[in-house]
Parts: structure tokens; C-alpha cells; sequence
């Protein structure tokens, strides 16, 4: 769940650090106080577009930071695919403006907005009344209808598999029926290949080992020079004053004196003895080798042709041996295969013809999950619907066959009537954004124990609603809220009275500029906050007896809920 939320000078926002709560977290305010502004910013956080009015004060850096905690698992295996380490099992994303650019983070890690927005997908969904994308586009709603079905994840990825298996069949059946037409000259390059890589016979280490030994042809004259210049230096005989000259003369000093002082000078005397004797190794090492080094001219071209030879090799095949052998195993495979191409398109086409038919089962599998599933679900809606002021609605689910594909073979259309004597129509027909909300709130209702997002976000989904529907909107808030955290932008008394958290959003002026300040408020401020909704600027002791009854029988209900939920 989202646990803090810290925002820097974001619109009007100049500093707010805000702590949230399991359950219902409900924020109200003032029309015009910024309840919206503090929902963009965690939008901002999440990946959405910036705009040049984003950040309040361009002289400053302005930052936007969110904390979960207690996420599900598949958002630890999305960190660990994105190599990114979660410490404690908490997760910070931040996104953070300084002039026209901005960064976004992952706990301590860079990351795109792609990489943020693809984690959030997992942790919140965001809700407002301009913000039906979900429902309006009807191609995602076999994806709202599977988040139902228990059994659904494990036989997708059933279907996934034979789906990617199938397709890869197809394509290699459509390139050797292509190929075909072409089937010499291919088959005439690839043996010409094969042959290429069989004479090189290029092994492993081999290429080290050749610019070792080109390096020391190339520069044979001063490795020649210069391992003569140390053996002579260290020790070489007829030179004057020779290092091995001067040790030696030192050996034999210390050797006088050793008899005087045993204790301090034995030790030394040995040491420089073997030393001596370490560097006459290595002088007679370097003259060896000053010996045998010389020019070759002859081995010299060949080292060239056979490295010349080997970046031919690697340029056409492959920069590494493993990788020209994998070239060399496939090309053998498809030569194989276009000798005896008949044979090998039967083969592809009776593999198409098998999994066809287990694409089939499986997707007959899924429309009867789907099915089973709709007929429950619409039920279950529709109920809801009744509850959230539209008269005698019906919701349907309608499967129909279509093309089949990594999800099956139904196409989903979430239909509806709001309305005695309407026709029902899809859903995406709606053009009321306050029904559409209802809608989402209704299939968020029925959908709560299931979903597994942590964290739901609705922003005035309330808007020209209330009385009676004002109530049940309430209820489902607080219904959602026993099984998902819930962050909601309200107006409505009724659902700030069910709020778990209640923080109140108010501009105020200081310095000549103004600023959203966010407050969570206390038992007694909260009942002053809803008697301020209920009465509007005159609050008299009849209102307030009736904010706090408004809260006690919201407590009741949540208690009765909490208790049937257990």
C-alpha cells in the first residue's frame, strides 16, 4: 500500500508530507483548495506528462515521492527482472523536475517512465471522472472480466505458450514456402558459409593468443633492445659498475662485519644473498630472451592472414566463437531442411495442424470460465447498479467468438441499461462521465475481493450524486476499503464520514503567495470538517450533533461490515 507521500514545490503545493492508512483515506476541502492537485502529483510520480504550470517555483528543484509497502509478489519479481533491490520490502519511486528536464527513481536505481509506469500497473489504479479509459476501450475488458477468475492466470499462460508456439511454426512454415522459390541460390550461399567457417576452424583463445604473438613480431626489435639494455644494467659482464657488481660489494662489507654484530646483520646477509642470487636468475633470464628474439617477417604475414581472416569470420558470423558455432548449427539445420523441403513443410504443417487443435481446447477451455464467471458477475453488478441511483439498470456481459489470439477466442463487451425503457448498449455508449463512475464503482465493489492492486485511487467520482445514493456510494467506499487501501477526493459528507483517514486540503496566504496546505485531522477536527459539509458557512449545534451521529452510525456500519468480512 502507498504509506507516505512526500511533494515539493508541485503547483500549489510548496511542502506537504503526508502519512496514509490502511482502509479509507478520504481528503476534502474547500472547492478550488487543490484536493486535485495532490492526485496529479501522484500521477506525476507515476509517469504521466508534465506541463509547464507543473512546477510552482522554476528556480527551485520540485520533487514528487512515493512509499509502498507490503506489496504483492509479482511486484518483487518485476524489481528483480529491472535489477533493482528493495531493502526493508519498501519501495520508493520518486520523479524529481529541475528545468525542463526530469528524472524519475526506483529506490536508489535510474529508471524510465516506461519502468515506472509498468511497476505502478501492479501497485495503484488510479480513478477519476474524466478517466474511463478502462471501460471506454472495449478491448481491455476481457482483461476486467478475467481479474474475476481465479483459475484464468494459470490457463493464460497455457494459452500464451501454445499461442507463441503456433506462431512460431507459422512463420517458419511461411519462410521455407518462400524460400523455396529461391531454394538453390539459398542453398548454394549457405554451403558456401558452412564451408567458410569449416576452413577457418576458428577455436576458442585462439585470437588472444595471436595478437600476443603479432604484438611481440610487431615490436620484436625493442623487446630485443631493451631486455639486453636490463641484462647488461642488472648484471651483464664486462660493464662497469654493474647492479650485481655493487650488490656483491655490499655482500662482502656486511660479510666483514657480520662476526661483530650476528644478531643485527644475519638476517640482512641472507637477505641480500639471496637476492643476489634471484637477480642473476633474471639477468641471464633477460639475456635469454634477448637471444632468442628476432625479427620474422615470414611469421609475421601469417599472424596478419590468419587475423585478417578471423575478422572476416566475425563480422559475417558472429564476434565470438560460441556465436559462430550457434550460425554454423542453425545454417546446417535450414540446408538440412531445404534438401529435403518437402518434407520439412509437411512436418511444419502437420505441427501447426497439432497445436491448432490444442489451441482450440484451450480456448474453449477459457470462453467456459469466461461464461460461468459473466453470468455470477452480472448478477452481482447489476445489484450494485440498483443502489447507485439508476432506475431498474441491467449489466450484461457479452462473449462473443472472435480470431483467436494469446488470450483466447472471445471478444468481452461489458453492455448496459441505465434506464427502464432504453435498449441495452455498450458500455463504452455511456456519455456521462458521473454514470461511468458509478459503473467503475460498481465493478470495483463487486471486484474487491478478487483484485489484487493495493492501492485505489478515486477523484470526485461522487460528482451530482446524493441523498440515498449519496449513502450507498459511502458504503461501497467503505465496503472496498476492508479489502484494498483507498484514497478518495470527496465533497460528499457521507464518504468523508466513512473515512478511516481524514485529511483536509486549504489554501492559505502567506507573503503575498498563496499555497495548499494538507492536514490530517484528529476524532473532534473531523467532526468539524463534516459539519463545515453538511452546513456550509453557518455551522449551528444542530449541525454538529448531526456530524457526529453521521460518524457514529458510519463506525457502526464499517464494525458490521468488518465483522460479516471475517
Amino acid at each position: 500500500m502507498l504509506t507516505h507521500i512526500r511533494v515539493q514545490n508541485i503547483a500549489l503545493i510548496d511542502e506537504a508530507d503526508i502519512d496514509l492508512e490502511e482502509g479509507l483515506n478520504v481528503l476534502t476541502g474547500e472547492t478550488g483548495a487543490g484536493k486535485s492537485i495532490l492526485l496529479g502529483a501522484i500521477n506525476l510520480a507515476l509517469g504521466a506528462r508534465s506541463s509547464k504550470d507543473t512546477v510552482r517555483d522554476p528556480s527551485r528543484t520540485a520533487e514528487v515521492a512515493l512509499l509502498f509497502t507490503d506489496y504483492k509478489p509479482e511486484v518483487v519479481r518485476l524489481l528483480e527482472e529491472m535489477g533493482i533491490e528493495a531493502p526493508d520490502g519498501e519501495l520508493l519511486i520518486r520523479r524529481r523536475f529541475s528545468g525542463t528536464r526530469s528524472t524519475c527513481m526506483i529506490n536508489q536505481s535510474m529508471a524510465t517512465t516506461a519502468q515506472v509506469r509498468q511497476l505502478a500497473s501492479l501497485l495503484i489504479d488510479v480513478h477519476g471522472q474524466h478517466e474511463h479509459q478502462s471501460l471506454l476501450n472495449v478491448a481491455s475488458h476481457i482483461d476486467l472480466l478475467d481479474r474475476f477468475i481465479s483459475r484464468i492466470p494459470v490457463e493464460l499462460g497455457v494459452m500464451g505458450e501454445l499461442y507463441s508456439d503456433h506462431q512460431k511454426l507459422r512463420k517458419e512454415l511461411d519462410h521455407f514456402q518462400e524460400s523455396g522459390r529461391d531454394r538453390q541460390r539459398l542453398m548454394s550461399l549457405m554451403a558456401y558459409e558452412l564451408s567458410e567457417i569449416s576452413e577457418t576452424a576458428w577455436k576458442k583463445g585462439e585470437e588472444e593468443q595471436l595478437i600476443e604473438e603479432r604484438k611481440r613480431l610487431i615490436y620484436s626489435e625493442k623487446l630485443q633492445e631493451e631486455s639486453r639494455k636490463a641484462y647488461e644494467l642488472i648484471g651483464g659482464s664486462g660493464r662497469e659498475a654493474s647492479a650485481l657488481d655493487q650488490l656483491d660489494e655490499a655482500l662482502s662489507a656486511i660479510h666483514h662485519i657480520e662476526t661483530y654484530d650476528p644478531e643485527f646483520f644475519g638476517p640482512y646477509s641472507q637477505t641480500l644473498s639471496d637476492s643476489i642470487s634471484l637477480l642473476r636468475d633474471m639477468a641471464r633470464e633477460f639475456r635469454d630472451y634477448a637471444e632468442r628474439t628476432e625479427a620474422d617477417p615470414e611469421r609475421l604475414a601469417q599472424l596478419e592472414d590468419r587475423y585478417d581472416q578471423i575478422q572476416r569470420i566475425q563480422k559475417k558470423y558472429g564476434a565470438t566463437v560460441e556465436q559462430v558455432e550457434a550460425y554454423r548449427k542453425k545454417t546446417e539445420k535450414e540446408y538440412k531442411d531445404l534438401e529435403n523441403l518437402d518434407e520439412t513443410i509437411r512436418r511444419l504443417e502437420e505441427g501447426i495442424s497439432r497445436k491448432e487443435k490444442e489451441l482450440r481446447r484451450q480456448a474453449d477451455l477459457l470462453t467456459t470460465l469466461r461464461k460461468e464467471a459473466a453470468g455470477i458477475i452480472e448478477k452481482e453488478i447489476t445489484d450494485v447498479l440498483k443502489t447507485l441511483e439508476f432506475t431498474d439498470p441491467v449489466f450484461q456481459i457479452q462473449i462473443e467468438p472472435s480470431k483467436i489470439t494469446s488470450k483466447g477466442q472471445d471478444k468481452v463487451t461489458f453492455m448496459i441499461r441505465t434506464n427502464v425503457g432504453e435498449a441495452i448498449k455498450p458500455l463504452s455508449q455511456i456519455a456521462s462521465g458521473g454514470e461511468m463512475s458509478r459503473v467503475m464503482l460498481a465493478i470495483k465493489t463487486v471486484l474487491a475481493k478478487q483484485d489484487e492492486i493495493g492501492t485505489l485511487i478515486f477523484d470526485e467520482i461522487d460528482t451530482g450524486i446524493s441523498g440515498r445514493t449519496a449513502q450507498s456510494v459511502a458504503e461501497k467506499m467503505a465496503m472496498i476499503g476492508l479489502y484494498h487501501q483507498v484514497i478518495c477526493v470527496t465533497h460528499l459528507p457521507q464518504i468523508a464520514a466513512m473515512a478511516d483517514a481524514h485529511l483536509r486540503i486549504e489554501k492559505q496566504t502567506s507573503d503575498g503567495h498563496t499555497v495548499t496546505q494538507i492536514g490530517k485531522l484528529g476524532e473532534k477536527e473531523t467532526e468539524d470538517e463534516l459539519a463545515r459539509m453538511l452546513g456550509g458557512a453557518k455551522i449551528t449545534g444542530a449541525v454538529r450533533e448531526n456530524a457526529a451521529e453521521m460518524k457514529a452510525l458510519a463506525r457502526a456500519f464499517k464494525q458490521e461490515q468488518g465483522a460479516q468480512g471475517d
